[in-house]
């Protein structure tokens, strides 16, 4: 009988989890400015939509600073608690009541806080160093298909193709609803102990006297007066950080916001970030520009059916292409996608009602397939990129400066909800073509962060799919001296 690795199972658990709570959230977003502009009711409209996505993005900026301080708590009791959270927003759908579905997505977005930054976090410490990349891949893969589940049910839900009906925003919710459930009972139920969790404990990183007095207590006395010679012309040519920062938790944390890795990791989060809000305004400029609303599930399933078999071929891809060919790969699809959007959708599809006429150029609904398959090739190579280099800089000592990993998943979480929370509130005062332009520009710094910084974080093309170093070579003290013969 095959025994499942531990490490493995709770990487595999934890990406449904994700899987079933992103389905709903971004199922239930995709739909959010359709079914209210469909209900005819007043006060229901676009606008509450993008204030809906705009307070669910800010709040959930209040998730990502409770999440660090809730370490001292079991990993599956918070991941169960911030399950439930996600049912208020679909409740409030349910019987579309405005001051319900405002403060639900509120109470949701606390719950989808504290997700982001406990299950990444949670996945980069079960998994040991040389499996991160191979757990990363298994984990994207898995949580990849939330777009191709959530877009299905939304497809298969939708009964009149000109109008979503109460019945059909009834049955969409209440399965939402019922799904966040079910995830946070598979986080009680369904993650097992593991020993990383006490492995990957970092201590602090130790000063210069303290490695000084380790060298004296392991080496001989010779080799003491060596090393303590090398340590002061170390610390002598690093002196700006040992004087002027002493390693408290001030200077560490100093350190670790001024690295070029870090910055150049925020800065990304921002863009990516831009480039995922774009997603649901699509779907409402789809719905502003098509009568078909079949064509909102319908760009969904593209997409998250590329992303899937992107996640799913990752390691083969990365290891036949290397990361550099790839990050310029993922720059120019990006560009492609704005291209198409910036012709195929009018200026002010993305609040109102236009003519498909009015755009540059009239490519018709075909054109929305192939605007699904441009942002799923982009977006999830993106992503996949962006999560490696955050995982590889969150196990790095230089970076991390002694800190756990979840400060760095808190930081990018609070960049994605003040920047997510700041798009969603001025969107509904601009129009398509700046917001092209933003992107536009944002995609370009963000080639040159990848290829300028980050591009060292990546695993070696030759080292394989696991991102793993090849194993040192053990010198054996001796084992250099010729050996004697034996005598016949």
């Amino acid at each position: 009988m095959a025994v499942i690795n531990v490490e493995v199972w709770n990487v595999c658990v934890a990406s449904i989890i994700l899987l079933i709570l992103n389905s709903t959230c971004s199922a239930g977003f995709n739909m959010l400015n359709a079914t209210l502009a469909d209900s005819n009711r007043p006060g229901m409209d676009t606008k509450l939509g993008y204030l809906c996505s705009s307070i669910y993005s800010s709040m959930s900026l209040a998730g990502s600073f409770i999440a660090p301080f809730l370490t001292f708590i079991p990993s599956r009791c918070v991941l169960f608690c911030s399950s439930l959270l996600y049912v208020p927003f679909n409740i409030g759908m349910i019987f579309l009541d405005k001051v319900a579905i405002i403060k639900g997505s509120a109470v949701s977005a606390v719950g989808d806080g504290i997700i982001w930054v406990a299950i990444y976090d949670y996945v980069t410490r079960v998994s040991r160093k040389e499996n991160l990349a191979r757990n990363m891949s298994l984990f994207n893969f898995i949580s990849s298909f939330y777009r191709l589940l959530g877009n299905l049910m939304n497809y298969f839900n939708i009964d009149d193709p000109k109008q979503i009906t109460d019945s059909t925003r009834i049955h969409m919710f209440s399965i939402f609803a019922a799904l966040a459930i079910f995830a946070g009972f598979l986080a009680l139920f369904g993650l097992k102990k593991t020993p990383q969790l006490d492995d990957s404990k970092r201590d602090p990183v130790p000063s210069t006297s303290s490695k000084t007095m380790l060298l004296r207590k392991t080496n001989s006395d010779d080799e003491d007066e060596k090393g303590e010679k090398e340590t002061g012309e170390e610390d002598e040519e690093k002196g700006r950080y040992e004087v002027n920062l002493p390693l408290t938790k001030f200077g560490r944390l100093l350190k670790f916001f001024l690295n070029p890795a870090t910055l150049a990791l925020m800065t990304m989060s921002i863009v990516g970030t831009v480039c995922f809000c774009w997603v649901e305004i699509l779907c409402t400029s789809i719905r502003n520009t098509y009568s078909n609303r079949n064509l909102i599930p319908l760009f969904g399933l593209i997409f998250g059916s590329l992303k899937v078999v992107i996640c799913g071929t990752w390691n083969k891809i990365s290891t036949f292409c290397g990361y550099k060919v790839m990050v310029y790969v993922t720059s120019i699809s990006s560009l492609l996608w704005l291209t198409l959007i910036l012709l195929m959708f009018p200026p002010l599809s993305v609040n109102d009602e236009s003519d498909a006429s009015d755009a540059l150029v009239p490519l018709g609904q075909w054109a929305v397939v192939l605007l699904g398959l441009l942002a799923g090739f982009s977006r999830t190579f993106h992503v996949l990129l962006f999560q490696i280099s955050c995982g590889t800089c969150a196990k790095s000592d230089e970076v991390m400066q002694g800190f756990q990993p979840g400060v760095l998943f808190s930081v990018r979480s609070v960049l994605w909800s003040l920047t997510s929370g700041a798009v969603f509130a001025l969107v509904s005062h601009m129009d398509l073509y700046i917001l092209v332009s933003v992107t536009f520009a944002g995609l370009i710094v963000n080639h040159l962060l990848f290829m300028h910084v980050l591009v060292d974080f990546f695993p070696a093309k030759e080292q394989g799919s696991t991102g793993a170093p090849a194993p040192a070579k053990i010198s054996i003290p001796g084992s250099s001296r010729p050996r004697p013969k034996l005598k016949e």
